[in-house]
């Protein structure tokens, strides 16, 4: 038996110790992916118009809203034209009392609102 020999099969194969690396796409951190949807309190103010809700900015941003939302509460849904507005808390919409009544939802109910 050579001595040579014996060293060459213990040596791990450069090809599989290759694969345990992982690809430099995986490494870099991948960009952040919107957000579907989320659950929200509606809160009644009489000065925003039928057919609109009023959003937070930082909301719109993290869901990539482009101009309509969806709001769904106990298997109802209804479009709405959606309006930024900065002072907003981001886990609450304002919506008319008209649009409410329709949906028949109360004030500070909690619906699930989706991007469209």
């Amino acid at each position: 038996m050579n001595p040579e020999n014996s060293e060459e099969e213990k040596k791990p194969d450069i090809k599989s110790l290759v694969n345990i690396i992982p690809p430099a796409s995986a490494l870099r951190g991948r960009e952040k992916e919107t957000i579907k949807e989320k659950r929200v309190k509606v809160r009644k103010r009489p000065e925003v118009k039928s057919g609109t809700v009023l959003v937070s900015s930082k909301l719109v941003k993290d869901m990539g809203i482009k101009g309509e939302v969806e709001i769904s509460v106990k298997g109802k849904r209804a479009r709405f034209k959606a309006l930024t507005q900065d002072s907003l808390p981001e886990i609450e919409i304002w919506a008319s009392p008209e649009d409410m009544l329709k949906l028949g939802i109360e004030d500070n109910s909690t619906v699930t609102m989706r991007s469209v």
